[in-house]
């Protein structure tokens, strides 16, 4: 059911949304290589042995300017979005920093909460029938520019298929990094 409603909330957002990079400026600074920012991949990890290298559905490493899920609050929470493949991509992992943390540190990650009090991460992999609910893990913030509005980092964690006893481990992901613009430049 989380995958058919994660599917039913995106679908409609993928038909209406709009790029804000027209700017002539943002076009000239992601045309110049010695001014660019953008990585090739703004998010890597490995999943259960595989390779995964994603940027937000678009193709960039800009935040997400979209939250489906109102325990995050946008005014709260920063959602980095990694999807492998572009818009109809899959897997997709989403990080969700809470902009009161956004610093430098190590932060644990545990099951998905109703009221999170700091970052959080999950993963939805569509091509099984078995639900992703994150166990635990951790991400770690090596770098903050607040000038240009960059955050980096590392990520592990693990899921499970249930998310009450959470007895089983279906994924296991590794290595993971990150690098977004979490904010507009102003």
């Amino acid at each position: 059911m989380k995958k058919i409603t994660h599917l039913l909330l995106i679908l409609p957002l993928l038909l209406f949304s709009c790029s804000s990079d027209d700017s002539s400026e943002n076009n000239e600074q992601n045309s110049n290589p010695n001014t660019s920012t953008q990585p090739q991949f703004a998010m890597t990890a490995t999943i259960n042995g595989k390779s995964f290298k994603a940027n937000n559905p678009f193709g960039t490493n800009l935040y997400s300017s979209t939250n489906i899920w109102s325990y995050y609050p946008k005014a709260d929470f920063v959602m980095l979005q990694g999807r492998q493949g572009g818009i109809l991509g899959n897997p997709e992992i989403n990080i969700w920093l809470k902009r009161t943390d956004i610093k430098i540190g190590t932060y644990k990650v545990t099951t998905d909460e109703d009221n999170p009090t700091t970052h959080a991460i999950d993963l939805t992999d569509n091509e099984t029938d078995e639900f992703e609910y994150t166990k635990e893990g951790s991400i770690t913030i090596t770098e903050v520019n607040s000038q240009k509005k960059i955050v980096k980092g590392k990520f592990n964690f693990t899921t499970s298929s249930t998310y009450t006893d959470q007895k089983d481990t279906n994924y296991t992901i590794t290595d993971g990094t990150f690098d977004y613009q979490y904010e507009d430049v102003k």
